[in-house]
């Protein structure tokens, strides 16, 4: 057998060990929970390159398997725990790139007059909005909302709280990832409903686009681009407001896009 021939059939057995290699998603957050359910989808956009499903309690825990097994593992992350150098945030060398972002939805419900009129949000009084009770993003959302009307304040609710308070009455507009079948009347982003941008409402705001997201980590070098191709990306029945983030740019224009983003959002909460 000659040299060339060996040196050939060395190079597709590496390339074919390389394509056939296992790749294990790690899942760290509330099963059914957003984070489990984006993790799902890495999970079954692998196919049969997918190892195995590791579980862990946190994002804390979820660091030290990236930091110290000798597998293959991946995962989503959440954006906001790469600001500050906090107890979550790893090292840009576990960070592969920007994934998913779905801009804030603004929602009112369906039987509110009022409320559906863009004037009653821009100029009434005594305005009062929803959000998630979140230390990191509540305080960007109140500077967007206090900007653009300073009669309107802002109210922090726990999750089920949440899930209530527009239909109960006790405020005007809700902000929120996911409309459901509540009405829209902006949204700090690009949008499939028509409706008012952040951009359209105060131009140039610093959180006039804006929306939760998720980057992709991993120990390994992974094309995680193959989600959007495939059939569980394309399938999903929830989650829909998500799309792909930066898809097409450099990491580092990826990094340095979003890190900015938590450097804004990160300061108006401190």
């Amino acid at each position: 057998m000659t040299k060339k021939l060996i040196l050939t059939l060395l190079i597709m057995m590496f390339s074919f060990s390389a394509y056939a290699e296992k790749i294990n998603v790690m899942k760290y957050s509330r099963p059914g929970g957003l984070n489990d359910r984006m993790a799902t989808v890495i999970a079954d956009a692998l196919g049969d390159r997918l190892g195995d499903i590791i579980t862990v309690k946190n994002c804390v825990e979820a660091k030290k398997v990236f930091e110290n097994s000798p597998d293959p593992v991946v995962t989503v992350w959440s954006t906001e725990y790469q600001y500050g150098g906090k107890k979550c945030t790893l090292d840009d060398k576990y960070v592969l790139g920007t994934f998913v972002k779905s801009p804030y939805h603004l929602v009112y419900f369906g039987d509110n007059a009022e409320a559906s009129d863009i004037n009653h949000l821009l100029k009434g009084e005594n305005i009062k909005v929803g959000v998630w009770d979140s230390a990191f993003w509540s305080a960007a959302q109140a500077k967007f909302f206090e900007d653009l009307n300073p009669n309107i304040k802002t109210i922090r609710y726990k999750s089920k709280p949440f899930r209530t308070a527009l239909a109960s009455g006790e405020i005007d507009y809700k902000l929120v990832s996911f409309p459901g079948e509540n009405p829209v009347i902006a949204v700090l982003g690009e949008n499939q409903y028509g409706a008012k941008t952040g951009e359209d409402l105060l131009p140039g705001h610093v959180f006039a686009d804006m929306g939760y997201s998720y980057l992709v980590a991993g120990n390994t070098d992974f094309d995680y681009t193959i989600v959007f191709q495939s059939d569980a990306w394309k399938n999903r029945t929830r989650d829909i407001t998500y799309t792909p983030w930066m898809l097409g740019s450099s990491k580092k224009e990826q990094l340095d896009t979003a890190y900015k983003m938590l450097d804004n959002v990160g300061e108006a909460s401190e």
